[in-house]
């Protein structure tokens, strides 16, 4: 949770934009303070994020990045109002961003207008990952970054007459993670240009996202994570699930544990993330540490397969006259495994992101 007490206190200007927040019971100056002190890590500005975005930056949240390398088509006006049809082909990052700063110039707002991936991995502390993201592969990658950076992950999607949305806390002990929810990658998902969908679906998904956004940054315990809602806006059913936390997670179950008990952050270097481009040239062996049921819908040619918890056990099959490059959804579990043969005195480990393959 941000700082109630890190930036100057409210303005007299600022005072009065957040009147009626204030004016709230259980939301006081601290609350507001604590909005303005955060730092969102926004991916996607399409459907979900740009009807978010708008209410975030209007309720105070002080810091905003968002991260998307995609433009503006006339098929996504519809849905993604803040805009215009002569937006069209410039980058939705960029005037995603300038939409928010028009609206509360009091707050940071930063646009990249690359896609988002190992080799562009955000560098500043954020306070939540906001997850607009259109497809499965970016959701479990990032939430693999919650995972490695501690960092709750607040996830929707949408798709059709229907969407979802939840906040994810693997990193700790007694909260889920996105993978305990959702531990395969459905094989039937289509995203909003194959399947289509509403245009209110996605806005009010957005909007919800955003309310749980602000909930959890303000500090009302009623957005701690675990929870997860599924709306049928075709039916006008919604669904409120309590999410718990798989103790058997391929994804989550080590974290926060020392499961290399003999590996200390001074024994061992950083580990290099690369990409297939730069691994190629090289005499190298992949080893996928994901789950068999992860690899049955997304194989790698010529990989090894060892789960991550399998890593222990079966680290003497490993060649060590070859660069061993472990890959997996997102980072989390083959920094794992590579530190752990790192600690066994193996200096021909890296990770391979699975982004570039």
């Amino acid at each position: 949770m941000p700082s109630a007490t890190t930036k100057p206190p409210l303005s007299a200007e600022e005072m009065q934009r957040y009147q009626r927040h204030l004016s709230l019971p259980d939301f006081d100056i601290a609350a507001q303070m604590r909005l303005k002190n955060a730092h969102i890590l926004m991916v996607g500005a399409g459907g979900l994020g740009a009807a978010s975005l708008p209410y975030l930056a209007g309720a105070g949240v002080g810091h905003i990045t968002i991260y998307d390398d995609d433009t503006v088509s006339l098929s996504n006006l519809h849905r993604q109002t803040i805009f215009k049809t002569t937006d069209q082909h410039q980058n939705k990052a960029q005037l995603a961003a300038n939409y928010a700063r028009a609206i509360n110039p009091d707050i940071t707002v930063t646009a990249v207008t690359t896609r988002i991936g190992a080799d562009s991995v955000p560098k500043p502390r954020f306070d939540l990952i906001f997850d607009g993201s259109d497809n499965f592969k970016t959701k479990t990658w990032l939430n693999e970054l919650s995972i490695q950076t501690e960092t709750p992950l607040l996830s929707a999607s949408v798709n059709q007459y229907a969407g979802q949305c939840g906040i994810f806390a693997g990193y700790s002990a007694d909260r889920p993670c996105y993978h305990c929810l959702f531990p395969a990658l459905p094989t039937d998902a289509r995203n909003c240009n194959e399947a289509g969908v509403l245009g209110t679906a996605a806005g009010i998904t957005g909007l919800y996202q955003a309310h749980l956004a602000l909930m959890h940054l303000a500090g009302f315990k009623q957005a701690e994570p675990g929870q997860f809602i599924n709306f049928d806006f075709k039916t006008h059913r919604i669904q409120n699930l309590h999410v718990t936390k798989n103790k058997d997670c391929a994804v989550c179950a080590h974290a926060g544990k020392n499961w290399i008990d003999h590996k200390t952050k001074d024994d061992t270097a950083m580990i290099d993330i690369i990409s297939m481009q730069e691994l190629k040239p090289q005499n190298h062996q992949i080893v996928d540490v994901r789950t068999g049921a992860e690899i049955k819908q997304d194989p790698i040619a010529g990989a090894l397969h060892i789960e991550v918890s399998e890593i222990p056990a079966r680290h003497g099959e490993l060649p060590r006259d070859k660069i061993l490059a472990f890959v997996c959804a997102g980072n989390v579990r083959s920094v794992q495994a590579a530190e752990y043969l790192q600690a066994l005195g193996y200096d021909n480990v890296v990770v391979l992101d699975k982004f570039s393959l």
